[in-house]
C-alpha cells in the first residue's frame, strides 16, 4: 500500500521558510550553494506506480454508459486496449476515486493552435500536457527508487530491448489505443511524427533534427506496433527520455497528414502548422481530456476523452474528473486564485507572490496547502552567438563580441545577483545562479560549479581588454576600433513579474559597467517562437537545466541546430568538449560515469559563461484541499513539471465537493 510521504523539499517547510523572511539579506558575495537536504519520503518501484495487463471488467463514468446504449460509443472494453495501463492503487495517496466534478487552472498563456508536433503551444500551464501523450513519460519519477532510477517510465512504447552493441532499440507500442475520434494509433503515427515532423528542417519540431541519438539517427518501421531506432554510436536508456514531453509525442497522422506538403501539393508549410487552428475545436487527441471549447482570452473546456487508455485496478477508466477548465488570466492570477480557493492547482513561480501567498497558506482555513520544493527554478540572460544569422553589419558585430568569453565573464562579474534577488522577492527565497544545472537537480555539483562574485572593477578591466572602451564619452562603451554604441536588445515575456523585474535590475547593474540593455517585450506566443527560432539578440528568461535530456535545445550544443542561442553550426571552442561530454553521458548506463560527466557539463557552462544566470528559487505546489491524490512533496519541477508528476488522471475529489460541470453529460462530437 502507499506509504505517507513527508517532505523538507529540498528547502525548509513553508512555516519555517515564513519565519525566515526577516532574516537578514544574503552576503554580498556568495559561493556556488551546496547540495540541500534531499526530499524525505519512501521511494517505490516503477512498476509499483503502473503496469499493464488485463483486467477481468472495466467500468466506466455513469454517463458515458448512455452514450454506449445509445449506440454512440462502443462498449468500454471495445475502447480500450487489450492490456490498458492499470494505476496501482498503492502508489496513491488517496485511493481509488469517484468519477465527476471539474479540475480548475488558471494560466496566463493563449493557445496557439493544437498541431503540438509543428511546434505549437497551447498555453502551457498544462493544457499540452492534458492533451498529449508520449512515448515514453518522465514526472512520475520523482517516486521511484534510486536502483531504478535507469531510463524513463513507459507509456506508449510499452517495452524494448537493445542489440548487444546498444546500437539498436526497438520498440513496441501498446496495442489497441485509440485516438479521441475513435481512429486506431498504431506505427504510423509515430513513421509521420519522426520522418515528416522530427527530420524535416522546415517544420519547428520541438525536437529538431540530430537533438535525438546524435546525427545519423534512423528510424525502421518492423509492424503496426514495433519500430526500430538505429544510432550511429552506443546509447543508453538516458537517450529515451527525450521521448517524452514535450518532444516524443506523436500526434494524429489520419488529419495532418492531409495538410501535410508532403502529401498534399497545395499545401504549404505554415499552412500544415495552423492545420489545427486555436479557434476550432475538438481537437484529436490521446490525452485525458479533449479541448472541446476554446473561448479566446476567457477559457479552454476540456472534456473527458471516452477512449483513454488507463485504468485504475478497479477497473474504472480514467480520469476520474470529467472536465478541465483553463481560465485565460495571468500567471500571478494563478496563484492569487489558487490561494483563493477559486482554481484547484498552481506551479506557484513568481517570487514577487510567495510572502503573501504563504501567509494565507498558513491559515488554517485557507482551501490550499503550500508545498515548497527545492530551487530548480533558474534565470538567465542568453546571448545570440550565431553570427552568420544576423540581419545587418552592426548585429554581426554584436554577435561577434558575444562570442568572446571574457565578455561574458565580465558581464557575469557585473552583476549583484543577491540584489537581483531581492527585486524580486524579499526574503531567503533567491539565491544566485550563474550557469548549468540549478541546485534542485540530481546532477548539480557545487565543487564543479565556477562562480563569478560580484566585482564590477573586474568587469570593466575586461571589458577593456577587449578593446571596449567609451570612445565617444557618452557613458557607454563602443564596438572594437571606434564602433558604435554597445546597446543590445534583449526579449522579455512582458506578462512575466519576475522576468521584467530581473531584466531592469540586470540593465541597471550592467549599465554601471558601460553595456546598455534595451527591453524589447513580447507576448509570450511570439517570444516561444523566437526562442526556438533562434531570431533574438538577446533574451531573459526563466528555463531551468534540471535533467540533461529535457529540451536540450535550450541548454546543450546536442545536433547540428543546438542550441537555439547558436544555431549557425559556427561552435564556440568549448562547445565541442560540452557536446562531447553531452553525447557520452546519454550512451552511458554507468550512473557514476554520468555523474562524473555532469561535473564535466557543469564546469564547461559555468567557467565559460554559455548564458548568464541571474537568480534561482524555489517553487511551491499550490493544490485545493479538495482535491485527492495530490501527493505530498511532489516537486514542481524535477524529471517534468508538476502537472505530470501529480498524475492529474488520478486525481480526484469526493462528489460532496464537486464543482458543478458546465457541459456535463458531453464528450467531443467530430
Amino acid at each position: 500500500m502507499y506509504k505517507k510521504l513527508t517532505s523538507t523539499c529540498g528547502l525548509m517547510g513553508a512555516t519555517a521558510l515564513l519565519s525566515a523572511i526577516v532574516a537578514p539579506a544574503f552576503a554580498e558575495m556568495m559561493p556556488p550553494e551546496k547540495s540541500l537536504s534531499g526530499l524525505e519520503y519512501e521511494l517505490i518501484g516503477k512498476a509499483d506506480i503502473f503496469d499493464y495487463a488485463a483486467l477481468d471488467s472495466y467500468s466506466e463514468a455513469p454517463f458515458l454508459t448512455e452514450f454506449v446504449a445509445a449506440g454512440k460509443l462502443p462498449a468500454v472494453a471495445d475502447r480500450l486496449p487489450s492490456e490498458p495501463i492499470v494505476m496501482k492503487t498503492g502508489a496513491m495517496s488517496d485511493g481509488i476515486g469517484e468519477y465527476g466534478g471539474v479540475f480548475r487552472h488558471v494560466i496566463g498563456g493563449r493557445p496557439e493552435g493544437w498541431n503540438w508536433m509543428a511546434g505549437q503551444h497551447q498555453g502551457w500551464g498544462g493544457i499540452n500536457m492534458a492533451m498529449q501523450e508520449c512515448l515514453v513519460r518522465q514526472g512520475p519519477r520523482w517516486q521511484v527508487k534510486a536502483e531504478e532510477q535507469t531510463g524513463p517510465l513507459p507509456n506508449l512504447a510499452q517495452s524494448w530491448e537493445w542489440n548487444a552493441d546498444r546500437t539498436e532499440v526497438t520498440m513496441h507500442l501498446m496495442e489497441g489505443v485509440k485516438w479521441s475520434d475513435g481512429d486506431a494509433f498504431d506505427v504510423e503515427d509515430v513513421r509521420f511524427w519522426w520522418e515528416d515532423n522530427v527530420q524535416n528542417e522546415s517544420v519547428a519540431s520541438r525536437m529538431p533534427a540530430d537533438s535525438f541519438g546524435g546525427a545519423g539517427t534512423t528510424m525502421e518501421v518492423i509492424d503496426d506496433y514495433t519500430f526500430k531506432f538505429t544510432f550511429a554510436s552506443p546509447q543508453s536508456e538516458n537517450v529515451l527520455e527525450g521521448l517524452a514531453y514535450i518532444q516524443g509525442c506523436p500526434g494524429p497522422s489520419h488529419i495532418l497528414k492531409s495538410n501535410h506538403p508532403s502529401y498534399n501539393s497545395d499545401a504549404t508549410y505554415e499552412s500544415y502548422t495552423g492545420s489545427m487552428p486555436n479557434d476550432v475545436t475538438p481537437a484529436v487527441v490521446l490525452g485525458a481530456w479533449v479541448p472541446t471549447v476554446h473561448r479566446p482570452d476567457e477559457l479552454v473546456i476540456m472534456r473527458r476523452n471516452p477512449y483513454y487508455f488507463k485504468v485504475d485496478e478497479s477497473g474504472q477508466q480514467l480520469p476520474y474528473y470529467n472536465e478541465m477548465h483553463f481560465k485565460l488570466s495571468t500567471w500571478g492570477d494563478r496563484t492569487a486564485q489558487a490561494v483563493a480557493g477559486t482554481g484547484d492547482f498552481s506551479n506557484m513561480e513568481d517570487p514577487g507572490n510567495f510572502v503573501e501567498a504563504l501567509k494565507q497558506s498558513q491559515d488554517a482555513d485557507s482551501p490550499v496547502v503550500a508545498n515548497f520544493g527545492p530551487r530548480v527554478l533558474s534565470w538567465r540572460l542568453m546571448l545570440n552567438f550565431d553570427v552568420a544569422s544576423a540581419p545587418d553589419d552592426y548585429e554581426k558585430a554584436l554577435r561577434g563580441v558575444f562570442r568572446e568569453k571574457d565578455f561574458r565573464v565580465a558581464l557575469s562579474h557585473a552583476l549583484d545577483r543577491n540584489a537581483i534577488g531581492q527585486s524580486v522577492a524579499r526574503g531567503p527565497f533567491a539565491y544566485p545562479y550563474v550557469a548549468g544545472f540549478a541546485t534542485g537537480s540530481p546532477y548539480y555539483d557545487a565543487d564543479s560549479s565556477v562562480f563569478q562574485a560580484y566585482d564590477q572593477s573586474k568587469a570593466a578591466t575586461l571589458l577593456d581588454g577587449l578593446g571596449l572602451a567609451d570612445s565617444d564619452g557618452d557613458g557607454i562603451r563602443n564596438l572594437p576600433n571606434g564602433g558604435d554604441n554597445i546597446i543590445i536588445d534583449v526579449l522579455v515575456e512582458a506578462e512575466r513579474n519576475a522576468d521584467s523585474k530581473q531584466l531592469e535590475a540586470v540593465a541597471s547593474q550592467l549599465e554601471e559597467v558601460g553595456i546598455r540593455l534595451q527591453a524589447r517585450s513580447s507576448d509570450g506566443t511570439t517570444l516561444d517562437t523566437n526562442r526556438t527560432g533562434g531570431t533574438y539578440t538577446a533574451m531573459l528568461s526563466r528555463l531551468p537545466v534540471i535533467l540533461p535530456t529535457r529540451e536540450t535545445c535550450e541548454s546543450f550544443p546536442a545536433g547540428t541546430n543546438c542550441p537555439n542561442f547558436n544555431k549557425g553550426g559556427d561552435r564556440l571552442d568549448f562547445e565541442a568538449e560540452l557536446e562531447t561530454a553531452f553525447n557520452a553521458f546519454n550512451a552511458s548506463n554507468d550512473a557514476a560515469e554520468r555523474a562524473q560527466l555532469a561535473k564535466d557539463m557543469q564546469k564547461l557552462m559555468t567557467e565559460n559563461v554559455y548564458y548568464i544566470g541571474t537568480v534561482q528559487v524555489p517553487a511551491a505546489l499550490l493544490v485545493n484541499k479538495r482535491v485527492r491524490n495530490a501527493h505530498p512533496g511532489t516537486p514542481v519541477f524535477m524529471y517534468e513539471w508538476a502537472e505530470d508528476s501529480v498524475m492529474r488522471e488520478r486525481l480526484w475529489t469526493p462528489a460532496s465537493l464537486q464543482v458543478g460541470e458546465i457541459l456535463p453529460g458531453t464528450v467531443a462530437e467530430y
